[in-house]
């Protein structure tokens, strides 16, 4: 039996402090571990506790998972294959065993489209119509990518809503991109009365915060800079929840002006 040395080492090190009549609070406090694995390494069996893995309950779906995916099945159809026989475990632990299979196996896998029989047939379905998707919607909203201008007269003339948030998302950069504050004060007037109430929530919300917004508008500095520091400090110290102690954090965050 294969075991974990990272695992033997810990058994290891519990064992000896146990010996050496450390409570259990000190043992877990030393060693960085949670308090309630301690008697499981004090009271319990080396290898029980240190073999490499258990096994799995979908080994026993092991050569059908291997033959699907080597078939060029998708993860999520093979998941959907195996819960048809019985499986009951989530998606995730799915996900793990056949990334190991994956691995061991160098299968070359689809990721993004699922090749099923049903879903095959809808988008050869779906290639009889024309159509524009929400994705597509987006990147034109937001990024300015283009779309077909049949398309785009169709959107404006059946969801007008539609028409009046790029209208908004395009006044409201004009703000920024020329510096006038004639135009903001004209964009929370239009907008506030919108029958969109999201639009109209927001240009109310600028209102009532308007010296914050005009310094925005009228300066060229900006606090972006603090805050995307912020978030990955914020990032960093959730990521090491539960795993690390505050001097590893403190290491990680703290900056050392010497160093180059």
């Amino acid at each position: 039996m294969k075991l974990d040395e990272r695992r033997v080492q810990l058994f290891e090190s519990i064992q000896e402090l146990h010996s050496a009549g450390y409570s259990n609070r000190k043992i877990a406090k030393t060693l960085g571990i949670a308090r309630s694995r301690v008697p499981d390494f004090i009271n319990g069996d080396l290898e029980s506790l240190c073999q490499v893995e258990s096994r799995s309950i979908l080994d026993k779906y092991h050569d059908h998972i291997v033959k699907s995916l080597r078939s060029g099945m998708s993860r999520k159809d093979v998941y959907n294959s195996v819960v048809q026989k019985g499986f009951q475990g989530k998606l995730t632990a799915a996900y793990d065993y056949m990334n190991k299979l994956v691995k061991h196996y160098d299968i070359e896998i689809s990721n993004y489209r699922s090749t099923s029989a049903e879903a095959i047939q809808k988008r050869k379905e779906l290639q009889k119509y024309d159509y524009v998707t929400r994705a597509c919607l987006f990147r034109y909203l937001w990024m300015g990518t283009e779309i077909a201008h049949s398309h785009k007269e169709y959107l404006y003339r059946t969801y007008p809503h539609f028409y009046e948030l790029d209208i908004c998302i395009r006044e409201f950069r004009r703000i920024f991109d020329e510096n006038r504050m004639p135009l903001l004060y004209m964009f929370i007037d239009k907008y506030k009365k919108s029958e969109i109430k999201a639009l109209s929530v927001f240009a109310t919300g600028m209102e009532k915060d308007m010296e914050a917004v005009e310094n925005a508008v009228s300066s060229d500095l900006s606090n972006g800079f603090v805050e995307g520091t912020v978030s990955k400090l914020k990032m960093t110290k959730r990521v090491m929840y539960g795993r690390c102690h505050k001097e590893l954090l403190a290491a990680k965050m703290m900056y050392e002006g010497n160093v180059r």
